[in-house]
Formats: structure tokens, C-alpha cells, sequence
């Protein structure tokens, strides 16, 4: 079934060489909400709107055969005590997919990146916290000359370029809170899961990314598909995402929907207004709070 047209837009091409192998999937043990055991399913039971800060980091993995895989292992390795942190909420490794859900997809002319970690805090104190203290060294490289080392070899064989890190004020965050039993398992605050560096992990969340020009008729429009996207069941979280920095004359502001799964978003009646182009992603190593995002 072909994916209905983002909340405000379809999205961009994908590299048409770029294909999933259907046994290239490493298994990830978590557990999905379900309807059942959820305890919001609609605006109404969702959390009340609010502000967070956003931490993102890009990445451009190589087009080179295991080179992806590899890179997830790197991730689902690392030392990490993510969970613990004051004012933590959420995070996903995330990987672009075509509209169709094939993938992951290659950057195309212009983009600059097919994976990109994404982190939510409560605020940008908390983010700054972690950020300068002992429990980011541990998770790159340690903070040791080898640690460090290694952590830039590792790179070199899975990256073209550095990551490019990128930070945003979110507003108008919607988030269903969770189910103790339904989250995942994260003993030291890190996920521990099987990862061979062959095979891609399986995905656990889905996610659409839309962009506008901040300050246009398109933010209001976001909120309001925002809004109507909490009522719909598979809902996790959506905010809109504002850059913390106009580095570069960046202003532009995303819309973020962030699901249980591919199908869920299909179902979902807010997924079917037309507007801007926009970005698909498969989401693994899902870390999150009994509050949600």
C-alpha cells in the first residue's frame, strides 16, 4: 500500500538503487504499545502541550555494502547512561527511508545526511548539563586519547564527513505518556540489544519530518496538524522544531510526527493534508521516560 501524502507534503525522491533486503533485519527486543494497554490514545488523554529542547545529530553513512549495519552496531554499543539523566525524555536513532518505506535511502543532490540521532530534553539546562559533563565523554570515546582514536577510525569506515549536530527549540510538543510495561528495557540507561554489524536492526517507530519557512502561514498550519494527528491511535509524539541557532540563515521551522509504525501513520487522518515536501524515517534504539517526549 502506497504511503498517503505527509501532513504537509510527500517526500523527496529516493536514490532508486537503494533497496532493503528483506532478511537484512537484526531482531530488537521491545515491546509495542498497544491500544489496549496505552493510556492515551487521543488529544485529549495526551500530555498538554509544551516546550522542549531538541538535539540533533546528521549523519552521511557510505553507500558501501554493510556500512550502515556497521554503524548501527557502533550505536547499539556505546557506552551510555542516556536514561539517567535529569530532564531526559526521549531518543531514536533514526534512518531515511523512501515514501514507500524502502531503505535506508542515499542523500540526495543537496541533502546532507541519511541518519541523524535525535534527543529530547526538557529543556536546553538539561541538554547543557549532559553535554559538558563525564557522562558524554563516556558515550564518545571516553574521553581517553585511544577512546577517542577508535571512535574517529570507527567513523572513517561507516561516514563521509563529520556529523553535523544541530539543536532546536521545540513548541507545541504533544506526547502520549507510557505504560510502565511497555517500556523499553535499559538497564544503566542505555538499550542493550543484539547487533552483529550485518544486518540493519528492526525498526521501532516511524517518523515524518516536514520543513516551512518560520514565521509563513505554514507554522500555523503545522500546530493545527499537530492537533489533529494526537487524536489518531499509534500517536507518540509531534512538536515543531525551530533552530536554537540562524547559523547560516537557517529559519526554517519542521513539523515532527513521531509514530508507533509506518502503518500507523497510513491510518491516520491528519496524514493526509497536502503542502511542503517531506522526510520519512525508521527510528531504532528507542530510549524514553514513563512521561514520553
Amino acid at each position: 500500500m502506497m504511503m498517503k501524502k505527509g501532513v504537509l507534503g510527500r517526500a523527496r525522491g529516493a536514490n532508486p538503487n537503494a533497496t532493503r533486503r528483506s532478511s537484512g533485519r537484526r531482531a530488537v527486543s521491545v515491546r509495542a504499545a498497544s491500544p489496549s494497554s496505552s493510556p492515551a490514545s487521543s488529544a485529549t488523554e495526551a500530555q498538554s502541550s509544551s516546550t522542549r529542547y531538541i538535539a540533533m545529530n546528521r549523519f552521511q553513512v557510505q553507500e558501501r555494502d554493510g556500512a550502515a549495519a556497521a554503524f548501527e552496531k557502533k550505536w547499539a554499543l556505546r557506552p551510555s547512561r542516556l536514561a539517567t539523566m535529569d530532564g531526559f525524555r526521549w531518543f531514536s536513532l533514526f534512518r531515511k527511508v523512501a515514501e514507500d518505506g524502502s531503505g535506508p535511502v542515499l542523500p540526495t543532490s543537496g541533502e546532507e545526511f541519511n541518519y541523524t540521532s535525535m534527543t529530547v530534553w526538557e529543556n536546553k539546562d538539561n541538554f547543557t548539563v549532559w553535554r559538558e559533563g563525564d557522562a558524554f565523554k563516556e558515550a564518545h570515546g571516553g574521553g581517553t586519547f585511544k577512546g577517542v582514536l577508535d571512535m574517529l577510525v570507527s567513523s572513517a569506515r561507516t561516514l563521509k564527513g563529520k556529523p553535523k549536530a544541530k539543536m532546536f527549540a521545540a513548541q507545541s510538543t504533544v506526547s502520549t505518556p507510557v505504560d510502565p510495561a511497555d517500556l523499553p528495557s535499559s538497564p544503566g540507561g542505555w538499550r542493550e540489544v543484539e547487533a552483529d554489524g550485518v544486518n540493519i536492526l528492526d525498526p521501532e517507530c516511524f517518523m515524518i519530518m516536514e520543513e516551512a519557512a518560520s514565521g509563513s502561514e505554514d507554522l500555523a498550519a503545522f500546530e493545527a496538524a499537530l492537533e489533529q494527528a494526537a487524536e489518531a491511535p499509534g500517536f507518540k509524539f509531534g512538536t515543531v522544531l525551530v533552530p536554537d541557532s540562524k547559523k547560516d540563515g537557517d529559519s526554517k521551522v519542521s513539523l515532527v510526527q513521531v509514530w508507533d509504525s509506518k502503518s500507523a501513520f497510513e491510518a491516520a487522518d491528519a496524514a493526509k493534508a497536502p503542502g511542503s515536501a517531506a522526510n520519512y524515517f525508521e527510528g531504532t534504539l528507542v530510549l524514553t521516560t514513563q512521561k514520553g517526549a
